[in-house]
């Protein structure tokens, strides 16, 4: 894999993360449930952005549950904050991270979850973070978009091939699964901590 900077969206359009018609495009319910995430679980969500699926992963774990939301951006925290607060979400605590340290103690989680976040990692510093953090037997359920051509999304030159993002996954440490279909326009990837 480059080790090249990759663009990070930017946060000036966060916004648009959080309309009704890009929700309606990869329903956060609907991810919830690809990756078994279920009432009381700690889940990981890496490359959180504005909140978009702070809403649905807060009531997927439940009160006994946690989402810990994770993002680089201190703007993108700040949203989600916003978002956490309007819905009344007391489940949910914010992390700024840097891309090579997550910091969050080791064994902690029980699902990651890495929705369009995977192409914009600058290497696997990341997801070995994801990782350590991740229980034994712990759950990586990504979400990406498909490498072809869609009226919406991050350039083509920018995507990961499902191929590229086994082997990225893969070379982290975890076992993939089952590949499969996540929408009109993204796959999405069930791995797990080896």
């Amino acid at each position: 894999m480059s080790q090249k900077k990759k663009r990070k969206f930017p946060v000036g359009i966060g916004d648009a993360l959080l309309s009704e018609e890009r929700l309606s495009l990869l329903q956060p319910a609907a991810v919830m449930n690809f990756f078994g995430i279920r009432k009381g679980s700690v889940l990981l969500d890496v490359g959180c952005g504005p909140g978009a699926f702070l809403s649905a992963a807060s009531e997927k774990v439940g009160e006994e549950g946690k989402v810990i939301a994770v993002d680089i951006q201190e703007q993108f925290i700040s949203m989600a904050k916003s978002v956490a607060e309007s819905k009344g979400l007391r489940n949910v605590k914010f992390v700024l991270s840097e891309e090579r340290k997550i910091p969050l103690s080791s064994g902690t989680a029980d699902v990651a979850l890495m929705v369009t976040s995977l192409h914009e990692l600058e290497g696997d510093a990341t997801l070995k973070e994801v990782r350590r953090i991740l229980r034994k037997d712990g759950v990586l359920g990504a979400v990406e978009w498909e490498k072809e051509k869609t009226p919406i999304g991050p350039p083509l030159s920018e995507r990961l091939s499902q191929e590229e993002a086994e082997e990225l996954i893969g070379g982290a440490g975890f076992a993939i699964e089952k590949i499969f279909r996540a929408a009109e326009f993204h796959y999405g990837i069930f791995a797990r901590k080896i």
